[in-house]
């Protein structure tokens, strides 16, 4: 799953990287211990931002050479989209695509993946989603033994442990390497500034979760 460019950015983020990964709310996911209002918090909070992801991929299509094997992203998203909604309509929590209704950790990671991709290239909204989408599914790796976990955190797990899963990542990656082949070392920097602070975002959000608290 990881290209040649990819790999470099993670090794220059170093710490940051691991941060995300490693992250308490992912450790506690794979524990089973994670509170139920953590796990809530994260994902009604998530559904205002799956528009602004959806929407670069569409920018993304209509800049590519390939716009199918963008729009092919974009329709795999959406099935996670409809996964999302079945799981919170299990728990009975109250959500809205509203993109109004986020607060300001997922706000700022919202407002940084929408600018990228009304002004950068192909590269530039790869490297904007690339920890959210490969990183997080290289993150939420299950465990082996989950027959201690709720059964919610179950399937939330086994949801992305399908192959598709890797694919998705994969042909993310593929496009973003391939559009990078034709950057100088500039544009490429501008990539990496871009992927960092989509990192940063992802963090404040995951902390945001840990602590239950994103409110303007």
């Amino acid at each position: 799953m990881t290209g040649d460019l990819f790999a470099r950015f993670i090794e220059r983020a170093g710490p940051l990287w691991a941060r995300y990964v490693h992250h308490p709310w992912f450790e506690a996911i794979h524990r089973g211990d994670l509170p139920m209002d953590r796990f809530t918090f994260f994902i009604v909070r998530d559904m205002p931002y799956q528009r602004d992801f959806l929407n670069a991929l569409v920018l993304a299509a209509s800049r590519s050479e390939d716009p199918a094997i963008w729009l092919k992203l974009r329709d795999f998203i959406l099935k996670e989209v409809d996964f999302e909604e079945s799981i919170l309509d299990e728990i009975g929590a109250k959500w809205t695509f509203d993109r109004w209704a986020a607060g300001p950790a997922r706000e700022g990671y919202m407002n940084h993946i929408s600018r990228v991709a009304l002004e950068g290239n192909t590269t530039y909204i790869g490297a904007a989603l690339l920890p959210c989408a490969a990183g997080f599914t290289g993150a939420m790796a299950a465990p082996a033994d989950k027959s201690h976990h709720p059964e919610i955190y179950r399937r939330w797990l086994e949801y992305y442990e399908k192959p598709e899963q890797g694919e998705f990542s994969t042909d993310l990656v593929r496009l973003f390497e391939e559009s990078a082949t034709l950057l100088g070392e500039q544009e490429l920097a501008v990539a990496e500034m871009v992927f960092v602070r989509s990192l940063q975002h992802q963090i404040a959000v995951f902390d945001a979760a840990w602590e239950t608290r994103d409110e303007w």
